[in-house]
Formats: C-alpha cells, sequence, structure tokens
C-alpha cells in the first residue's frame, strides 16, 4: 500500500511552512534586512570578536645610584692614612666628598663637620679628614655610608629606611 504525501498533509490538515527568501551576501556578512527573522545571524555565532590592542608595558623605575644623587665621584677616590712604616688605603665609603657631605647635610638638616674620624692622634694618621654630617640632635653620621646605600640596587624606598635607620641608632 502506498501512502501518497498529498493525503498526509490533507488527513492531518497540515499547513505549508513560510519560506523565507535566501539571504544576500551583506545578510551573510551579518547586516539584518528588511525579510530576515529577528535575532543574531546564524554566522555571526563563528565570527572572532574584535580585540583590544595589547597593552603596551611600562618599563620600572631604574632604582636610584649613588652616582644619579651625589654626581660622578661621591667619594674620594684613593683615601690613605699614614703608619710610622708605612701608608696604607683606607675604605673610600668612609670618605664622602664634599659635595656628597653637603647633599647629606641638606637631607637630613644637618651641617658638615670635617675631622679625621678613624684614627686617634697618635702613631696614625689619616692623609685626608671625614667629611661628616652633624644632626640638629648633635649625632654625627658619616654621608659616605649613607652614599653606600645607592650602591646595592635598592629602591629609594629601602634606601629611606635605612638611611632613618642610621639616623635613628
Amino acid at each position: 500500500m502506498a501512502i501518497h504525501i498529498s493525503a498526509l498533509t490533507s488527513q492531518r490538515g497540515m499547513h505549508a511552512l513560510p519560506v523565507h527568501p535566501p539571504r544576500t551576501s551583506s545578510a551573510a556578512a551579518g547586516a539584518v534586512t528588511a525579510g530576515d527573522p529577528p535575532g543574531p545571524s546564524f554566522l555571526s555565532l563563528f565570527q572572532s570578536p574584535p580585540t583590544a590592542p595589547a597593552a603596551v608595558p611600562v618599563a620600572p623605575t631604574p632604582p636610584p645610584t649613588a652616582e644619579s644623587v651625589f654626581g660622578d665621584n661621591p667619594w674620594i677616590a684613593s683615601p690613605t692614612g699614614t703608619s710610622p712604616t708605612s701608608t696604607y688605603s683606607m675604605n673610600p665609603y668612609y670618605f664622602a666628598t664634599a659635595d656628597t657631605a653637603q647633599k647629606v647635610a641638606q637631607m637630613l638638616g644637618g651641617k658638615v663637620v670635617a675631622m679625621d674620624a678613624y684614627t686617634v692622634p697618635g702613631l696614625f694618621v689619616q692623609n685626608q679628614p671625614n667629611q661628616l654630617v652633624e644632626l640638629p640632635n648633635g649625632k654625627l653620621i658619616n654621608p659616605g655610608i649613607i652614599a653606600s646605600f645607592y650602591t646595592h640596587g635598592y629602591s629609594q624606598a629601602t634606601v629611606d629606611q635605612m638611611v632613618a635607620n642610621e639616623i635613628q641608632g
């Protein structure tokens, strides 16, 4: 027994479905035309969303150096001392230049005082005096040591804390 589609249609009361005209190329790109059903097009599901341009990384600020804060020569180049039998080298970090000492004095509200801080009168003699900073409370600090805090690549905040410790300590 053969069943004809026309017989099924008439028995069940099927109605013909509406037919939409094929989309044009502008419709395929996501544009809506008067004959399109409402809502997004099926093709828009497969299109990549627009991307924002990549952010340009900002280079971190380099840490301050002794030279960037105090100039090309923060310390006396080759400080020496003399004993009864020889001349010896002393650590340059203990011997700030007058300019470095003045800058530290301005930073801390003190004044520069020149003195031999590492030898006592007698057999051993410093050939260059130390340029120290006397703080308002009378405490002496060595600006050469303060300048040396900038030789380790520490941030300014870390150096500030080290200076505060030196002042209090």
